[in-house]
Formats: C-alpha cells, sequence, structure tokens
C-alpha cells in the first residue's frame, strides 16, 4: 500500500503542471480541500509529498494549512497517545506549514474508557510528567521508561503540538475548526481593506475558542467524576 502511494505522489509531483492546469480555473471563486491518505509515513518519511506540497504553493501563490487528524480515543491509551504527540511533532517540522493538529471523533471519547486526566490535558498538551508517572504504573510500560521520558522532553522542548476538536456531526465543532484554519492561512483577512493596525486588531482578537474546544466538549462528552486534580497528584 505504501509504495503505491508514494508512487502516485512521485507522479504527480513529476507531472505538477497538469494539476496546475486543473486548478487554475478553481482558483478566484473556491476554498480548495486536498484531501490526502492517512499513510502517515508520506508525510514524515518520504519527500516526495512534501515537494509536491511546496510546487504547488510556489506556482499557484496558494496559502495552505496542514490538518492533521488524529482519533481520540488515543486519549484513552498513554502510549499510543504520546506516539500520536511525536508524529505530529515530525509532521510538523517535516512539513513547515501552519499546522493544525485535530482530536477527531471527540463525541466518542467517553465510549473507550476512562480518561486518566481533564481533556484540557490532552488538547492543551501540558507537563507530560504526569503521564509519564501515569504510564510507569503499566508492567508493560515501565521497562520503556527512560525512552518515553526522553520522547516526553523533546516533545516538550519543542512546545509547538496541540490539539483542537472536531465532532463531525456537530455544526459549531466543524464551524470553529474552519475559522481556525482561515486565521491560520489567512483567509480571513482575504477582502478586507485595512490598515496594518486593523489586521494586528483582527489578528490577535480572541475567539471563543477555547470554550469551544475544550470546555464544552468536556461537559457534553465526558463524566463529571472523570475530572483530575493535577495538584493533587
Amino acid at each position: 500500500m505504501e509504495v503505491s502511494l508514494v508512487y502516485c505522489m512521485d507522479y504527480l509531483e513529476k507531472n505538477i503542471d497538469w494539476l496546475q492546469s486543473k486548478l487554475e480555473p478553481l482558483l478566484k471563486d473556491h476554498y480548495l480541500l486536498f484531501d490526502f491518505p492517512g499513510q502517515v509515513e508520506l508525510f514524515f518519511l518520504h519527500s516526495n509529498a512534501k515537494n509536491f506540497i511546496m510546487k504547488l504553493i510556489k506556482k499557484l501563490n496558494l496559502r495552505l494549512t496542514a490538518v492533521h487528524l488524529v482519533d481520540a480515543h488515543l486519549c484513552s491509551d498513554p502510549g499510543k497517545y504520546i506516539s500520536a504527540l511525536l508524529l505530529s511533532l515530525s509532521t510538523m517540522l517535516h512539513l513547515e506549514l501552519p499546522h493544525i493538529n485535530v482530536l477527531s471523533k471527540i463525541d466518542l471519547i467517553g465510549s473507550y474508557g476512562k480518561l486518566a486526566f481533564n481533556l484540557d490535558f490532552y488538547t492543551d498538551v501540558q507537563n507530560l510528567s504526569y503521564l509519564q508517572h501515569h504510564l510507569d504504573q503499566d508492567p508493560r510500560a515501565s521497562k520503556y521508561r527512560k525512552l518515553t521520558k526522553e520522547i516526553c522532553e523533546v516533545i516538550e522542548d519543542y512546545s509547538l503540538v496541540d490539539f483542537a476538536t472536531l465532532d463531525i456531526q456537530d455544526k459549531e465543532s466543524v464551524g470553529n475548526l474552519v475559522k481556525l484554519i482561515d486565521k491560520s492561512n489567512g483567509y480571513i483577512f482575504a477582502g478586507i481593506e485595512a490598515s496594518a493596525v486593523e489586521f494586528s486588531k483582527i489578528a490577535v482578537r480572541p475567539v471563543d475558542w477555547d470554550y469551544y474546544r475544550v470546555a464544552a466538549v468536556q461537559e457534553k462528552y465526558l463524566k463529571d467524576d472523570e475530572n483530575f486534580d493535577y495538584d493533587n497528584n
């Protein structure tokens, strides 16, 4: 499967003029969405996908945002969550684009078992030492304690990874994510004739995002008894 995908990306890269001719008529009045396959190796191990994206940006003057979807159920498994953090960071550094990580299927997060911490711990990627301590309680993971500690330190040192949330069945959830994407790639400023000061005001203007990203999700999909007090643990 991976070989065929790499071949396809390589073929597109070599025939970028064909794709350019198909996209150019759409640029004036269309919002482009490129849906890439979920084979993550394409985006942090191979260069052809990145080369393809950069050529499109240069030839068509596109402003793109990379949106990386991670299943929310990984939060219930500390080891898999740490792997998702490392993958997200690797992809961000490799693609070098405005980047938004998303915990998708957030409406199902409570069905995979009780979370060890409040949702904001996972969305904001807070002090991972709590997660390391929790993971050390599992005998299967204890022998990887040093490796886990090193990976967590790398993630925290870069301090780049955080997560938005998405319930694809909820229009408000989808709308808030679209607003965040539009702000990251500058689309929100399209058609605005204003001074640099006005642009700055829009850029730093707070959006009611944190509530809808975390608090509303916690209230809607997680039980109250799943709250976690970091100070007492």
